[in-house]
Order: C-alpha cells, then structure tokens, then sequence
C-alpha cells in the first residue's frame, strides 16, 4: 500500500491574523497621512481666501468712505468683516481647527479706514499639525500684506 502524502497550501489561521494585522496597520498610516493632507489643504485654501479678502477689503476701502473691522471670532471659529455700511455685505471666513492664532491681540483690533489705513504690525497663525507658523506682516498703512511662512 502506498502511502498518500497530503500536502496543505492553504494559510493557517496565525498566517491569516498577521497577513490581516499587517494590512491594517498599512492602512491605519494611510489614514493618518490623509487626514493630514485634507487639513493641510484647508489651512492652505483658508490663507488663499484670507489673503483674497484682505485685498477685496482695502479695495473697498479706497473706494467707500466706510470703514472695515476685521476681527477673530473664538467663539464661531471665523474671522469676521464688519461694516457699519448696509450694502457692505459682512463676511466670514471658518477657520480650520487645526490653526491656533499666536497673537489673539493683533487679530482683534484690525481696521481698515478709509483716510488713514491700517495700523502696521504681525498677524502670526500656527498649524497644530507640524507647528509651522504663518506670519503676515501688514506694512505701509494701507494694509500690504507681506507673508512669511
């Protein structure tokens, strides 16, 4: 009689849960970096659009006879333009949660003024995700912005 070998080529049970746990861990780190890049992105587009609004903010501002309060909402998270012109329309821009404002005094106080412009100084945000630090410089009265990151 001839003895019959049975030879298995499938996993095991222990081959299967390291296979798996070494896929998850793959994907745990892939879940991280995207969710790092998605908030990366939002502070990126949120300084696009600070940037587009500071300067629609002067423009008005050189045109109207009105004047501009700029201020950091904590509450909403926003920063907000106000206005006491009714057709100025108010805007706020969210801001991301992962953007903490270094310098809450120099975000609060910020006026754009039709005859005497805006007061020099630096509007520092940092990121909580690498610590990188964002640094507009608001130089020449009129509100220019010179940005450092």
């Amino acid at each position: 009689m001839k003895l019959l070998k049975i030879q298995n080529k499938a996993f095991t049970l222990i081959e299967t849960c390291v296979v798996l746990f070494i896929i998850g861990l793959i994907s745990l780190f892939a879940m991280q970096q995207m969710h790092n890049y998605r908030a990366r992105q939002a502070e990126r587009l949120f300084f696009e659009r600070f940037e587009a609004t500071w300067h629609a903010t002067r423009e008005y501002v050189a045109v109207e006879p009105h004047n501009v309060r700029l201020s950091w909402n904590q509450a909403e998270h926003t920063l907000r333009y106000t206005s006491a012109d009714p057709q100025y329309r108010n805007m706020n821009v969210p801001i991301p949660v992962t953007l903490i404002c270094v310098n809450p005094n120099a975000w609060f106080n910020i006026k754009f003024n039709h005859d005497s412009g805006t007061k020099p100084q630096t509007l520092i945000c940092q990121s909580k995700i690498d610590g990188h630090r964002y640094e507009y410089r608001v130089q020449m009265m009129w509100g220019m912005l010179h940005v450092k990151t």
